[in-house]
């Protein structure tokens, strides 16, 4: 077995493995995850087809229809459209392409098939140079929208998540990037005739890093929470958000939770009998705020309010901080400036005059 083929054996086993772990693993986004499964199953089928080529000498196998060539990239599209929350009105004309690639080399084949010597008459038309030329437009064309609706996502992430690491689609950027640079790769190739088995065994060689790379990207974000809600869903979302922000101001009035010092997200979400996911996604989305920058807003407002009183006149500033649930002089100090915009000590000199 040649190099090439020990290349063409591992990315067929890494494309097996993926498809079936994103298309069966019980993921939360599991309707998401299944456009890379199909992705990498289409891929997976395309290597075999390949094999399948070099093992059997038949002309009719130049045209096995099992390319995917424009479909695989439609995959992917629709992994970056359901994960940026974008609602296309209908899929089925993104299929088109595949569709008439699919039953135009199944009609090759099996004309080929039963009578060999028209592959003749088709190599010698531009018939494969054109397919070339328009897989490539396609690839290209496809990369590009995914890299467009990969920005979007970018951009999303901030306003819906408090926390994007590991969230961001820039992988599949750089998967698109290097598609791109493959196909010119490859029109350069079969233009110059640059038949070399050192060129060859690079291209698959780069080929194979590029799969590896999404493989591992792509499972990485398998379990992930990176979906932007779409626009229907982020009004529904919101309300019900705004929902859980009244039940969790109305517990700290009632409460008043923030003067416990060692208060956190996960105590207070027992406390609220809510999630901490939700009360934080809650906070964030309509407070613009995290948990610990809430729960001071309430420290300092409380702090302004004892300071009115008259039981507190005589109580130092430290004092108050501490009643109020600040754990250390520098934790309200730096706090209170940040939410008042000045100093306590500024604060109480106004206040008294």
């Amino acid at each position: 077995m040649s190099i090439k083929e020990v290349l063409f054996l591992i990315i067929g086993l890494q494309t097996l493995v993926s498809s079936l772990l994103l298309l069966f693993y019980k993921s939360k986004k599991i309707h998401v995850n299944r456009y890379l499964g199909l992705f990498f199953a289409s891929l997976c089928i395309e290597l075999l087809s390949l094999f399948v080529f070099r093992y059997y000498d038949h002309p009719s196998l130049y045209y096995i229809p099992f390319r995917f060539n424009f479909l695989t990239l439609t995959f992917l599209f629709f992994y970056a459209i359901e994960t940026t929350g974008i609602h296309l009105k209908s899929k089925f004309y993104y299929y088109v392409p595949a569709i008439i690639e699919f039953v135009t080399l199944l009609l090759l084949f099996i004309l080929v098939l039963f009578n060999p010597e028209v592959h003749q008459s088709i190599e010698e038309s531009v018939f494969q140079l054109t397919y070339r030329v328009l897989t490539s437009i396609y690839m290209v064309v496809f990369s590009i929208l995914i890299i467009r609706v990969n920005l979007k996502h970018q951009k999303l992430l901030p306003i819906h998540f408090s926390n994007t690491k590991f969230k961001s689609l820039h992988w599949l950027t750089i998967l698109c990037i290097g598609c791109i640079c493959l196909h010119v790769f490859r029109h350069l190739y079969h233009t110059f005739s640059l038949r070399s088995e050192i060129i060859s065994v690079a291209y698959c060689s780069i080929a194979l890093f590029s799969l590896y790379y999404a493989t591992i990207s792509s499972l990485i974000q398998i379990n992930i929470d990176n979906v932007i809600p779409s626009q229907k869903e982020a009004i529904e979302g919101k309300e019900h958000l705004e929902k859980i922000i009244e039940n969790v101001a109305l517990h700290l009035k009632e409460n008043k939770s923030y003067l416990n010092p060692e208060i956190n997200l996960k105590k207070f979400a027992k406390e609220v009998n809510l999630t901490e996911r939700s009360i934080s996604r809650a906070i964030n989305r309509i407070e613009n705020k995290n948990f610990n920058n809430y729960i001071n807003h309430y420290r300092v407002e409380e702090f302004k309010r004892l300071l009115a009183t008259d039981q507190y006149k005589k109580y130092s500033i430290s004092a108050i901080a501490d009643e109020v649930g600040f754990s250390s002089r520098a934790s309200f100090y730096k706090n209170f400036k940040e939410i008042v915009g000045i100093s306590p000590s500024d604060f109480v000199k106004k206040s008294k005059n």
